[in-house]
């Protein structure tokens, strides 16, 4: 019989960061992932940025998100060997003069301007633009892939990862931990994603809304450079002559795989914001596990003893994850009180 402190179940980027956060603090861990079965998170842009641009409002509890990721991310790196945080400025382009005014205000204020340059800047050739555009600071970009395999390597190393389909079934609970064929754990964390949101896990999960999200890779005559351009959708370039542009939104078609209307328009995003030729080389849908009210689902299973759930960050995984980890962690760790608006438990009332 093995023994870990935790089984994470979920290789994403929920399940990755946090089975780094329970090592870091000393836990072992037994990780089960099926890398076919991460809807979200293996098509996600990896963009962290803190401000809501639409509506220019800071995401929830943002400041203490960007803490922990800005020192969570390299660590990884460091402890994995691998390479996938880029710090990169995020250009959010202006539709019109009352937006950049809007921007110059919000710049001003103490809790905005860590994130926002006040000055109103020129775009790079070949961005359509007649009102200018603001840099954002402190956002950037995790390459998802390449995090999750890193990530995946580590654990393999060590004989912490096993690639296969976990069944919740075979679960045995008693007084103090689980077990699981000839596993024992302390308690199982479900790190799984769209598979709980889409209903596809026996676990019960509930709260969640799950949103589709459709993004194109697109081949440039001219090199757009390593930015990325925000004026509604994102249009990320690689440096490379390509450039990731996205995300749509939808809340049906889950199973339906990326669809004609929103690679249109997409493309149709493209001829309004550059000035020159492309061509769509990739096209790819996800599913986001977002939650009805917003906040991700951290905490015990209101009715499954010795098991967790850390689930529900949406289309900001990046940037919450590292927070939410070790809050999770500390936790487990030292009694730290958990999030109450994040618990499971109220959405089984």
């Amino acid at each position: 019989m093995k023994y870990v402190d935790y089984i994470v179940v979920g290789g994403g980027i929920a399940g990755s960061v946090l089975s780094y956060t329970l090592m870091k603090y000393g836990a072992s861990v037994q990780m089960f992932d099926q890398p076919n079965a991460n809807k979200s998170s293996v098509v996600a842009s990896g963009l962290w940025n803190p401000v809501v641009l639409k509506r220019m409002k800071k995401v929830w509890k943002a400041d203490e998100m960007m803490e922990s990721l800005q020192s969570v991310y390299p660590a990884m790196e460091n402890w994995t060997q691998g390479t996938f945080y880029e710090p990169l400025p995020i250009r959010r382009v202006f539709h019109n003069a009352g937006e950049q005014n809007q921007w110059i205000a919000h710049s001003d204020h103490p809790g905005f301007s860590p994130y926002l340059d006040e000055r109103i800047s020129d775009v790079p050739n070949r961005i359509l633009a007649d009102h200018g555009s603001g840099l954002m600071k402190l956002t950037g970009r995790v390459q998802v892939n390449a995090m999750l395999e890193a990530v995946k390597a580590k654990l393999k190393a060590v004989d912490s990862y096993t690639e296969a389909t976990f069944d919740w079934d075979a679960v045995e609970s008693h007084g103090d931990g689980v077990k699981y064929g000839s596993l024992g754990a302390h308690a199982i964390i479900s790190c799984e994603g769209a598979q709980s949101a889409l209903g596809e896990s026996r676990l019960d999960v509930r709260g969640f809304a799950p949103v589709k999200g459709e993004v194109i890779t697109v081949q440039l005559k001219e090199d757009l450079g390593k930015e990325c351009i925000h004026q509604g959708h994102f249009m990320i370039g690689d440096g490379k002559a390509e450039a990731l542009v996205g995300a749509t939104y939808a809340w049906d078609g889950f199973h339906n795989g990326p669809t004609l209307a929103k690679r249109e328009e997409l493309e149709a995003h493209v001829q309004k914001v550059w000035d020159g030729e492309f061509k769509t080389v990739a096209h790819r849908a996800g599913i986001r596990p977002a939650v009805k009210d917003r906040k991700p689902l951290v905490g015990p299973h209101p009715k499954v003893k010795n098991v967790w759930i850390f689930n529900g960050m949406g289309s900001r995984a990046v940037l919450m994850t590292p927070y939410l980890a070790q809050n999770l962690v500390e936790h487990f760790m030292y009694g730290a009180p958990l999030l109450t608006e994040c618990l499971p438990e109220r959405m089984m009332k």
